[in-house]
């Protein structure tokens, strides 16, 4: 399953949202900003969205290389 964190007011969260669902992937899109800061820290970025793929915490960027 992926895990998308990201906040409120976030376009580039909207963004890969829709991504996702085009592509007609299964995520669970998490909107708290503690979990936020955490995946943030783990993935080694100061923005969001940060996505749990693979059990490995990603950047949009990164991920988005990973899925092509």
């Amino acid at each position: 399953m992926i895990k998308v964190y990201g906040k409120e007011n976030c376009p580039r969260c909207v963004e890969l949202k829709l991504m996702l669902e085009e592509k007609g992937m299964n995520f669970e899109y998490l909107q708290d900003m503690k979990q936020l800061r955490i995946a943030a820290s783990k993935a080694r970025v100061m923005m969001a969205p940060v996505v749990e793929y693979k059990g490995e915490f990603l950047g949009m960027e990164d991920f988005l290389k990973e899925v092509e």
